[in-house]
């Protein structure tokens, strides 16, 4: 389980992500939403201790995350950290050798996943002449080939066409079954209800309404009536999403 607990991060008098707490259990899809600057990859920061928190505790199966917790999590950011230069194999023996996988254990794990995609042929072709759907893909192998218990996916979606979306759905369904803690954000709201079921709402920092995804849809009230979707939801709390 993924725990956090009052977590703040300022800079200087700017203040990124403003006290906020939640759990994700083991096994479940967690949704983090909201609009640009709102604190969504601040909190994936501070979770993968690549910034430290201003104060909080984060906490993955009650433990601080470092060393050897750290090698347990995946991560696909939102700007690519691919190497153009790399074929795909040449780039996932790299990436896995930082986890201290063996060279035979990466490519038997890459051709599981290429085959996943229906893109095996893709092996020793180079990142630079791969699409971006594609490269999408190869980005959320890297991110999952050391076969992690915790998976963060910031913007996973972004600026793929519907059927690479489709795909990487899947993918991601598939990890949950087996048993796999994801926590993402997405723009798509549609994503979020097809594949959450918790969610946070984040404003400037702030999250100002959380919790599990079909109560709230359920329960949550406009103009005196119950039951709307997400986004109603999110415009009745915080305006347009792209604002």
């Amino acid at each position: 389980m993924l725990e956090i607990k009052n977590l703040v991060k300022s800079f200087g008098e700017n203040t990124a992500v403003d006290n906020i707490s939640f759990k994700v259990e083991k096994g479940e899809i967690y949704g983090l939403i909201g609009r640009n600057g709102a604190g969504k990859s601040t909190t994936f920061r501070m979770i993968l201790g690549i910034i430290e928190p201003t104060s909080g505790t984060i906490l993955y199966d009650n433990k601080k995350i470092k060393g050897e917790i750290s090698d347990k999590i995946g991560y696909l950011p939102e700007e690519g950290s691919l190497i153009p230069s790399y074929t795909v194999l040449e780039l996932c023996e790299y990436y896995g050798s930082l986890k201290l996988m063996k060279s035979e254990d990466v490519r038997k794990r890459l051709i599981e996943w290429l085959d996943e995609f229906n893109v095996i042929e893709y092996l020793n072709k180079k990142v630079k002449d791969l699409s971006k759907g594609n490269k999408q893909k190869i980005q959320f192998i890297v991110s999952v080939l050391h076969n992690p218990d915790l998976i963060i996916l910031d913007e996973p979606f972004s600026g793929l066409d519907p059927i690479s979306v489709d795909e990487l759905k899947k993918a991601v369904l598939k990890l949950k079954k087996e048993g796999k803690t994801i926590i993402f954000s997405s723009h798509r709201m549609e994503h979020i209800e097809e594949l959450c079921e918790s969610v946070m709402i984040l404003d400037k920092g702030k999250a100002i309404l959380q919790g599990k995804l079909k109560e709230i849809e359920e329960n949550y009230e406009i103009d005196g009536k119950k039951g709307h979707n997400l986004n109603e939801i999110f415009i009745n709390k915080v305006g347009s999403l792209y604002e």
